[in-house]
């Protein structure tokens, strides 16, 4: 028995040990290190940026018909008679818009490398149990803000039938290629942004910040201040983009809440 305590005593003067010799490398390393470091994962990213970006340049008329489906999918008397094709005005927009597409292939679908770059980045500051959540945070960000791009997606079509519905056979539509572009952007950008904020509230719980009974207690003001910011985020404002958006934000905060209540009795066990 006294054998097994002082070999527990051993190991947890050595992890002790470990723990102080690794704070000390940390504090240790210089401004310039820390820059150095900084510019290292920068580089990183932006060449898996740049890397997607020129694919996707090359890729460009698959990824814009990709793109145009939504539109091309909505009845023909709505389109008027230039149908879902894209204007341009002036000589370089058609150069411009394929930058713009590229650049928003590029960010989207680098996005595991940059969030990998910066959780690298901080790890040393990290204690070992802040370590353990690193990764899953750096997942769920990944695919919550795909499935918010999906699902910006899947709501274009609805949402360009509304909007142009309203000014059928008063308006006839004309599509500028860049305008358009700006608009799916938008909700792409929009949508998979906001789909982290769940993600956010989960780890700000894990925290201590907020507890599972004050999300209960503020159902009203989260549903109310959801319901905002999708009027907020949503490039047209309309009542139908803002409700698509707004229900499963609730749904994942409804979520949040049995999860957080899950990891806490976990803990307490």
């Amino acid at each position: 028995m006294s054998e097994q305590r002082s070999g527990n005593l051993r190991r947890r003067r050595l992890k002790f040990l470990r723990r102080r010799q690794a704070k000390s490398k940390i504090a240790a390393m210089s401004m310039m290190e820390h820059l150095r470091e900084l510019r290292t994962r920068l580089i990183y990213g932006l060449a898996a940026f740049v890397a997607i970006s020129i694919g996707a340049f090359f890729l460009f008329e698959p990824i814009l018909g990709w793109l145009l489906d939504p539109l091309c999918g909505l009845p023909r008397e709505l389109l008027g008679s230039q149908g879902c094709e894209l204007s341009g005005f002036g000589p370089a927009e058609p150069f411009v818009v394929r930058l713009k597409v590229t650049a928003m292939v590029g960010v989207v679908c680098s996005a595991p490398v940059w969030l990998y770059q910066v959780w690298a980045f901080v790890t040393p500051g990290l204690t070992a149990q802040e370590k353990k959540y690193a990764l899953p945070f750096i997942v769920s960000s990944v695919v919550l803000f795909a499935v918010g791009v999906t699902f910006a997606y899947l709501t274009l079509q609805p949402g360009l039938r509304f909007l142009i519905g309203l000014g059928e056979g008063l308006i006839t539509p004309l599509f500028r290629a860049d305008a358009y572009l700006n608009f799916v952007g938008l909700m792409f950008l929009g949508f998979g942004v906001t789909f982290e904020l769940p993600l956010l509230l989960f780890f700000l719980g894990l925290a201590g910040v907020v507890t599972v009974t004050q999300l209960r207690q503020q159902r009203r003001a989260a549903f109310v201040t959801i319901v905002a910011l999708a009027a907020v985020v949503t490039p047209s404002q309309d009542p139908y983009t803002m409700l698509l958006m707004a229900v499963p934000l609730y749904l994942l905060y409804e979520l949040t809440i049995i999860l957080l209540r899950v990891v806490q009795r976990k803990k307490a066990a």
